[in-house]
């Protein structure tokens, strides 16, 4: 009967023991109050956290780190194990991005990019991931650049045009720019067309790739081809867009 007792009083004990430990706070040392209910949670892998307190109200124990702060932990945001995405921060216990002055968690398509949210499946300046730009005429398409209905995705020195990759240097019907097409049977020669002229000032005419002036350009007077004779050995010299012995007659001048 006596040994009856003294098991009783034993395992009473026990008890005693258990419980005052679940009531303690998260980690070891001092302060007082009931421990949180997810560090109760997480004594089934870390009975260490039972004998643990915590200064910290919203702090708990997880996986035995102790005293992490769910309401600021990227790692514990809200609670043990819940982890925010890259670039987000753990505000009041919620994810959020803060790039862009954003107060709330990016949605599942989005990513936290430096300047905000961007949905990286769709967005042609973040096509996969922040950051990740798409080649001129493209679209993001399921996070991947695209030219097109054909789905692929232009070479190193290719441009999208429409719905093809383009080499602009040397592409007759793409020539410097998408849509700009060469003349029948002139070619394509680092982004100009045969023939073509850059920079010709405002009197003067392209003829032939060359800017002259039609004014008094011997091979090309008043009109582009136009080539003044030979006489005796001299070519005609152009004055005011005609081949001419001399000047033309500009009228009487006052004495």
């Amino acid at each position: 009967m006596a040994k009856s007792v003294l098991g009783s009083v034993l395992r009473l004990a026990s008890v005693t023991v258990l419980l005052s430990a679940l009531l303690s706070g998260c980690t070891s040392g001092g302060g007082s109050g009931p421990m949180n209910p997810a560090a109760k949670a997480d004594m089934s892998v870390a009975p260490e956290c039972a004998t643990m307190k915590c200064e910290n109200p919203s702090a708990i124990c997880c996986g035995g780190e102790p005293c992490i702060d769910v309401l600021s932990n990227t790692q514990h945001c809200g609670g043990c194990g819940k982890t925010c995405r890259s670039r987000e921060a753990c505000n009041n216990g919620n994810c959020v991005c803060a790039g862009g002055g954003r107060t709330s968690s990016c949605k599942v398509t989005e990513a936290c990019c430096s300047d905000g949210c961007h949905d990286i499946l769709s967005d042609t300046k973040n096509c996969g991931g922040c950051g990740v730009s798409c080649k001129e005429g493209e679209v993001c398409d399921s996070g991947q650049c695209k030219c097109g209905p054909s789905g692929i995705a232009c070479k190193t020195g290719q441009i999208c045009c429409g719905s093809v990759c383009s080499d602009r240097q040397n592409d007759a019907m793409n020539c410097g720019m998408c849509g700009k097409a060469c003349k029948p049977g002139k070619a394509c020669k680092n982004g100009l067309c045969e023939g073509e002229c850059v920079g010709c000032t405002a009197i003067e005419t392209c003829c032939d790739g060359t800017c002259v002036n039609l004014l008094n350009n011997q091979m090309n007077c008043g009109m582009c081809g136009n080539a003044c004779k030979v006489v005796l050995g001299i070519p005609l010299p152009c004055l005011i867009g005609i081949c001419s012995f001399s000047m033309p007659d500009m009228g009487a001048r006052d004495m």
